[in-house]
């Protein structure tokens, strides 16, 4: 490299020259530094098409991952809420009835629960308790019964109450009284006679 002020050669990688002491600037090689902006852009190109081709890859993978666990977990779930509704439907539920009371209030009450008629014959228990005003008006003993021929249970109340209820609250047991089959709440009318739910 050439000194600009004396014209002494220098080495290339000088930056002073040895001579005067003049700092060495570099020559630009034009050429070279047009080869380098290509050789980087040859190179964002070629990184901008490995991440397009990557990202193509990784979105036809989570396709083929959903497809294949979505749709055996779709199975599953469908499968298991059949489970579910045949076991549901296997169940003795409460599906409607009556509270009877007489013109008195010396008169017990008296529920008709209907289960359907498949559940004909079977041991059950029943706690139904009753209140009036928001106050209890007995304590809701378990009692036994079988269902009738028509899928109907039967269940009087154990004693008399001061007040015709106004609520009732029937919950439907297993024979062992462990296992709560189902519960309904209703809504009565403070008088005698017969009301439905």
């Amino acid at each position: 490299m050439r000194c600009p002020k004396c014209n002494s050669e220098n080495k290339d990688s000088a930056k002073f020259c040895k001579k005067c002491g003049a700092p060495l600037k570099k020559e630009i090689n034009h050429e070279n530094m047009i080869n380098s902006m290509n050789d980087k852009s040859e190179k964002n190109e070629n990184t901008k098409f490995l991440i397009i081709a990557l990202a193509i890859v990784a979105i036809v993978l989570a396709g083929v991952f959903v497809y294949i666990y979505g749709f055996n977990s779709n199975q599953g779930t469908d499968v298991s809420q059949q489970d579910d509704d045949s076991a549901e439907s296997d169940t003795m539920t409460i599906l409607g009835g009556s509270f009877t009371t007489g013109g008195e209030l010396e008169d017990k009450t008296y529920a008709s629960i209907d289960v359907g008629s498949e559940y004909a014959g079977e041991k059950v228990t029943v706690q139904i308790f009753y209140s009036r005003d928001g106050s209890t008006l007995n304590n809701g003993n378990m009692v036994p019964v079988t269902v009738d021929s028509s899928g109907t249970i039967e269940v009087s109340s154990a004693d008399a109450y001061r007040y015709f209820p106004d609520y009732a609250e029937i919950n439907l047991f297993d024979e062992s009284g462990d296992k709560l089959l189902d519960t309904k709440s209703v809504s009565l009318s403070p008088e005698a006679g017969t009301q439905t739910f």
